[in-house]
């Protein structure tokens, strides 16, 4: 006990030192940004601007990486080996090797722009939202010309002398001498009107698009434009393979193909219909049957039959509801009827599963006993069913013959094992039911509505209450038969709650509400927060501990409340789940992140296992001996930051190890020791002089 007890101690030293510094997108991969254009090399290479990164693939859109950072990026063009980026506040990025360098260029001018045009090696050509600025030497020297009277949106040059501008306010003008004057090619008087983009297939022939979907086609050169009539929606981006095979991307996730010039389009849809928050926003294809778009919340797919069918560079870009890490391998997150599953601590994940969910039916809370059996629940005015899983979520079945459990919908759900459970939730019949049977039948034992039940033990349990303007906090001694109220508070109610032992117990809420307990509900201490309206809370150890508010702002304290520092921002975070010492967050636009913290706690199995190893002498200077209770499979040292270390072992044998700190700059070390079948995982701080 003294032993665990001072791992304990040397934990709180370790975590006031470590600061929490990175964290990882495990989904959607590689980025959360939108893409705004995209264009390949080579068959294999190509590229992808966000507003804030370049993204690359060396394997024909298999695997995408952030190349680097970039600022503001609005284009990227390449001809010849040559390739630019423009960005906003006068942002240049340059290649002279198809992007396998890239170097800040300065064109004297601080303008945002919009439009990229590599007529030649020695020619480019800048638009901003009211000039252009142009190169005749390779970059050496730029010159501005002003287009006057108009809000230019995007630009197209077609040689060095001609060059179109599609406008705010429904306007498209044309030069012919390079820019120093321009004339009207096209007006109109309809409101809105503003113009989208414009794209040649070559000196004669181009399109244009503006709002709300309309469609235009010159084939004289931009003198005239005429309207093409269809059923589609707002186009962004055009690529053309010559006059008559071409593609375009726009608004709600549509993407067409035509086969005659643009006279008429037909769908190439990756998905069913049309849906918020997934247009795309660039196209290119590198044949009739290989193509890339990419879009909103980071969107990338690909096709290799024309645009017939598309596959995701990632497994969905949806909202995620709720994220449950059951083990260290095992986890699963929900959509809006989807189940993903990882099978290695959150590096991939994989579509597993699917509600049957009835008309006007939602999915609502979920819960996994271990990695094979789950449960699932719906909500809404026609929710209320339970589904279980036996098969690690590839299948469900609809428990009480299909019937609902709770009228209007089940709002939270507690497993204690494979046989003891808890849901709870209704609108005008509230109740909390009890099943001791896996679900097969139900009794109720409250007519509260939950919106969060956890069980610290097989008796132990706690509960916020909803629908209610006085939220409240409940307790059950007798494993959920009956139910008391702790505490009552007034104004929007308690949002969530997390108790890391049978004593010590946190909730949040509205307006910065945030109450904390030491004797498992007796009484209650306010604590002070920063201001925000807080959704969610975990705690590592009674004063180690997150909470997160409505706009994805993520605080940590470990001193119980006392002080808060700020972690990150993502908005916005749906679920908080605390393992070992990683924190994983999953919450809009498909959003997964993991970050090490750095926090040491001992799991269960840890705590019933005698301590299998001393440290000493701890602090050192240079040398650290271990002396074993069974052989280490694994041997892990990082530093205060999260980094791994390889350890320097001197001896290694099976009762005693011998590592060289000499190395290694003073600071704080994380020692992590894994015996046989990974049973007993053992973490300790080291502290170099």
């Amino acid at each position: 006990m003294k032993k665990i007890l001072l791992l304990f101690l040397i934990t709180i030293t370790f975590n006031q030192t470590f600061s929490q510094t990175t964290w990882e997108l495990l989904n959607p991969k590689p980025t959360t940004n939108t893409g705004k254009h995209i264009e390949f090399v080579s068959s294999n290479k190509g590229f992808i601007i966000t507003s804030n990164e370049l993204l690359e693939t060396i394997d024909s859109g298999t695997t995408w990486t952030k190349k680097q950072n970039i600022t503001g990026g609005n284009d990227i063009s390449f001809k010849n080996g040559i390739g630019y980026v423009a960005g906003d506040f006068g942002y240049i990025l340059k290649t002279i090797d198809n992007g396998v360098n890239w170097q800040q260029i300065y064109t004297g001018f601080n303008d945002s722009f919009n439009t990229v045009n590599i007529i030649d090696n020695s020619t480019i050509i800048l638009s901003s939202s009211n000039k252009i600025i142009k190169t005749l030497d390779g970059g050496v020297t730029w010159l501005s010309y002003t287009i006057p009277n108009v809000t230019v949106v995007k630009t197209a040059f077609t040689s060095s002398l001609v060059g179109h501008a599609v406008c705010n306010n429904g306007k498209i003008q044309k030069t012919i001498d390079g820019g120093n004057t321009w004339y009207n090619t096209y007006s109109t008087t309809t409101f809105p009107s503003n113009f989208f983009t414009v794209y040649f297939i070559n000196q004669n022939v181009g399109f244009a698009s503006r709002q709300h979907d309309y469609l235009f086609k010159t084939t004289d050169g931009g003198e005239t434009w005429t309207e093409i009539t269809g059923s589609f929606e707002a186009m962004y981006d055009f690529y053309f393979l010559d006059e008559n095979n071409g593609f375009a991307t726009g608004d709600y996730g549509a993407t067409y193909k035509t086969t005659n010039g643009g006279i008429t389009w037909s769908q190439i849809f990756f998905q069913d219909g049309y849906f918020d928050y997934t247009s795309m926003y660039g196209i290119f294809f590198q044949d009739s049957n290989k193509g890339f778009a990419t879009g909103a919340r980071g969107r990338i797919i690909k096709t290799i039959d024309g645009g017939n069918t598309w596959t995701q560079h990632s497994p969905t870009y949806n909202d995620f509801k709720q994220l449950q890490i059951v083990n260290n391998n095992v986890g699963f997150a929900l959509t809006d009827n989807q189940f993903y599953k990882t099978n290695n601590f959150g590096d991939t994940w994989t579509l597993v599963g699917t509600l049957n969910l009835g008309t006007s039916v939602t999915s609502s809370d979920f819960t996994f006993v271990n990695e094979n059996l789950g449960y699932a629940t719906t909500g809404g005015t026609y929710g209320g069913h339970v589904y279980k899983t036996t098969d690690g979520g590839s299948t469900w079945e609809i428990l009480n013959n299909g019937n609902d459990i709770i009228d209007e919908g089940i709002s939270s759900i507690c497993f204690l094992d494979g046989n003891i459970g808890f849901i709870s939730g209704g609108f005008n019949q509230k109740k909390v039911m009890k099943t001791t049977n896996g679900g097969s039948s139900w009794t109720q034992v409250s007519n509260q509505a939950f919106g969060n039940i956890q069980f610290v033990n097989s008796l132990v349990g706690y509960a916020n209450r909803i629908g209610n303007y006085y939220g409240a906090m409940y307790k059950t001694i007798d494993g959920g038969n009956t139910w008391n109220q702790l505490i009552e508070v007034a104004g929007g109610g308690i949002k969530s709650f997390h108790f890391v032992d049978e004593n010590n117990g946190y909730f949040v809420g509205d307006n910065s509400l945030f109450y904390k307990t030491t004797n498992g509900g007796t009484s209650w201490t306010q604590i002070s927060v920063p201001y925000g309206y807080y959704t969610l809370t975990k705690f590592y150890t009674p004063n180690i501990g997150y909470i997160v508010n409505e706009n994805g702002e993520i605080y940590k304290t470990i001193n119980g409340g006392i002080n808060w520092s700020s972690v990150t921002t993502q908005y916005s975070i749906n679920s908080l789940e605390l393992v070992n010492n990683y924190i994983f967050t999953a919450g809009t636009n498909g959003k997964i992140y993991r970050s090490f913290t750095g926090n040491t706690v001992l799991g269960t199995l840890e705590k019933e296992t005698e301590k299998q190893f001393v440290v000493y002498p701890n602090p050192t200077s240079d040398y650290i001996n271990i002396s074993l209770n069974g052989k280490a499979e694994k041997v892990e040292l990082y530093s205060a930051d999260g980094r791994f270390l390889t350890p320097k072992f001197i001896t290694n044998t099976k009762d005693f190890i011998k590592l060289d700190m000499n190395d290694f700059s003073s600071g704080i070390y994380y020692l992590k020791l894994t015996f046989k079948n990974n049973k007993s995982v053992t973490k300790q701080v080291i502290v170099k002089k």
